[in-house]
């Protein structure tokens, strides 16, 4: 005579484990180990009041990451999501006190005022001598610039 109980709990367990190894590899965060980064920019012992901190990677497999500058001269990076921070690894550093907004909000063929106190060299991650390094968990990087 044939268990058919017996049968049922092991094309059930068989079940359970075929759905867990489906389920298992999507379990958790895929793709490069991210950490939080944040700081203030200051030029010359004032608060930024807006543009943006742009952290270019010196690796071209890694993304690049951008923040927001607020009121207060505070930023929070960004990779894919907002405030889900930078990749691992070394970066060049560009920053704007261009307000991004403005930017955007632009019409098409209307002209963008861009003024900027800051001096050019911070504008270009190649001149401006500003690296920083992500490493695991929380990183925090303010910018004094002169």
């Amino acid at each position: 005579m044939i268990d058919r109980i017996g049968i049922r709990r092991s094309f059930s367990k068989l079940g359970l484990a075929v759905a867990l190894a489906v389920v298992a590899p999507g379990c958790g965060s895929s793709g490069p180990e991210m950490a939080r980064v944040s700081g203030t920019v200051t030029y010359q012992g004032q608060p930024l009041e807006s543009g943006s901190v742009s952290f270019i990677s010196t690796d071209p497999e890694r993304a690049n990451a951008v923040g927001t500058i607020g009121p207060d001269g505070s930023y929070e990076l960004q990779t894919r999501e907002p405030n889900d921070g930078a990749e691992l690894g070394e970066y060049k550093i560009a920053i704007s006190d261009i307000d991004p907004e403005a930017m955007n909000s632009a019409l098409p063929g209307e002209p963008v005022p861009l003024t900027s106190k800051l001096p050019q060299k911070y504008q270009d991650p190649s001149t401006s001598g500003l690296t920083r390094t992500v490493e695991r968990g929380r990183n925090t990087f303010d910018f004094d610039l002169q």
